[in-house]
């Protein structure tokens, strides 16, 4: 049985020490042609950098390396190509911190192909990078970039620094159209989508195969039951299921992300972490966060766009503003929302339908939202949300109440301070009790409208139905709130469509520092 490679990014690591390898070389056989640029957008830790490792072994005719692998008998072995390969982790704390860390780069490149740097600054001296090599082997070079935006996105939350990093990155990159002649092939990698005139104005006609290569890296069902086959087998003996009990368990765990609404992959990291540990887990998100994520969240209480489940998008998929971050669009090319369906009619824009990939992603999201709004730790956030489920199920309204009042004290009063100055209390308390709800793994319509009015949230989880309405004053006792939000839902009649479930009628009332809730169940023939 074949290793794992769980920490191993370097195609030649990989290879030569015999761990797994899922083969994804077809995909580079077909998307190569010479002078072509490409650009690639995936989350972090979803293979991108191995990729790039894989172009350069091929690129510079390593072809033992290709054996037994798609690519082996139709690929030019007799052509080879110096190649550049940037990996943009670099140290970008500051403008100045990130000139130097490419003037490193470009050194030590320099230095590896034996060839002398001209020019006093970071643009000419990238240039004299390429012509110098280009001079010495008298044979194009190919460009690799890894996380070509790496010193932005690691520094969005502070604009002017992160704007101060596009423009050096704008102009570094703009080398690459001015030495055109001299580059056979360009693959750019990154987790962000920013638009052409913001980053890449200097380099024209990239080709972005984000959307149309929705293989290319993550691991498909096939190649998860082909190439992990045997630690399958393991996991099922070791913990006496069955095959068929387990894949369903992973793919409802791990599964999910799609760039075209057909294709679902699996992230690399979680699979690897899955077999390795011998146990389900969130991985991913502990790996793969950015924590200008996490700030963005923080700071900003209305975070209605995860409760939606069927957030629709339309036109061209969306590109990364740094002046005016949209957070559907940073969920997106984070890895948190993924495209569930496309659809497209001829003579009319393309439509995206958004939802959380799946449960892995789902319970860290919402666990660390609430996590971050509360004192509570991921371990009790967990158990009080089973809690409360059993005591909605069993109409236990002390219950219920107390638990409310556990969750209102566990927040920060650092926290309600901060939110009262932005004046988002109310959409604080709606998104924290969502989360909530959404960690217990119910499926919420958010603000549904009726003939009769528009309700709050339906939440479905199997037969169940909560209908939920939810009330916020400063003024107003919580007794009257949840009377009138209790009194809404049936007067309303908002539980109409949904007489053949289980339904239970929710209210919650939220003053200052202070919760009320009610649960009962609906008796249709005492309406």
């Amino acid at each position: 049985m074949k290793d794992l490679p769980l920490d191993i990014g370097t195609f030649s690591n990989l290879i030569e020490n015999d761990y797994i390898y899922v083969d994804k070389t077809k995909f580079i056989h077909e998307i190569y042609k010479p002078g072509k640029k490409f650009f690639l957008s995936r989350p972090r830790r979803f293979g991108k950098s191995l990729f790039v490792s894989t172009l350069k072994e091929l690129f510079k005719g390593n072809k033992q390396l290709f054996k037994d692998l798609y690519i082996y008998d139709k690929w030019d072995w007799d052509e080879t190509y110096p190649v550049i390969h940037l990996d943009l982790s670099v140290d970008s704390t500051s403008s100045d911190e990130l000139k130097n860390s490419l003037n490193d780069l470009i050194e030590r490149i320099a230095r590896d192909f034996s060839v002398k740097l001209c020019g006093s600054n970071l643009k000419s001296r990238f240039g004299s990078l390429i012509i110098e090599i280009h001079k010495k082997h008298n044979q194009n070079v190919v460009v690799l970039i890894d996380e070509y935006d790496k010193p932005i996105i690691d520094n969005i939350t502070h604009y002017d620094l992160a704007e101060a990093n596009r423009k050096i990155l704008n102009n570094f990159y703009g080398v690459l159209k001015s030495n055109d002649e001299f580059i056979q092939f360009i693959f750019l990698t990154g987790v962000t989508k920013f638009s052409k005139t913001s980053i890449f104005s200097g380099l024209n006609n990239v080709t972005d195969i984000t959307l149309t290569c929705p293989n290319i890296c993550g691991y498909t069902q096939e190649e998860l039951e082909y190439y992990f086959k045997e630690y399958v087998v393991k996991f099922t003996k070791d913990n006496n299921i069955s095959n068929l009990h387990l894949l369903s368990l992973i793919k409802k765990w791990y599964n999910g992300y799609s760039w075209d609404g057909e294709n679902r992959v699996y992230n690399p990291y979680s699979i690897l972490s899955l077999f390795f540990k011998g146990q389900f887990n969130n991985y991913w998100f502990e790996s793969g966060t950015p924590s200008f994520l996490i700030d963005f969240i923080r700071n900003n209480s209305n975070i209605n766009v995860l409760f939606n489940s069927n957030k629709i998008i339309r036109g061209e998929f969306p590109n990364f503003h740094l002046k005016k971050l949209d957070f559907t669009t940073l969920l997106l090319q984070t890895g948190y929302l993924t495209i569930k369906e496309v659809d497209i009619v001829v003579g009319e824009l393309p439509s995206y339908t958004l939802d959380i990939p799946n449960k892995e992603v789902n319970d860290s999201l919402f666990t660390s939202i609430i996590t971050d709004y509360t004192n509570e730790d991921s371990e009790d956030v967990i158990s009080l949300s089973s809690k409360i489920l059993n005591e909605i199920i069993k109409i236990d309204n002390n219950g219920l109440q107390n638990s409310f009042n556990n969750l209102i004290s566990s927040i920060p009063s650092l926290l309600y301070g901060n939110i009262k100055k932005k004046d988002l209390i109310e959409s604080f308390y709606h998104g924290m009790l969502l989360s909530w709800f959404k960690l217990m793994g119910f499926f919420i319509e958010g603000e549904v409208l009726t003939s009769k009015g528009r309700l709050d949230a339906v939440l479905k989880k199997g037969d169940l139905i909560i209908i939920i309405e939810i009330k916020y004053s400063l003024t107003e006792s919580l007794d009257k709130l949840i009377d009138k939000a209790i009194s809404q839902i049936k007067d309303k009649k908002y539980y109409s469509p949904y007489i053949d479930y289980n339904v239970v009628l929710l209210g919650v009332a939220f003053g200052d520092r202070s919760v009320k809730s009610h649960v009962e169940s609906l008796n249709i023939q005492m309406m």
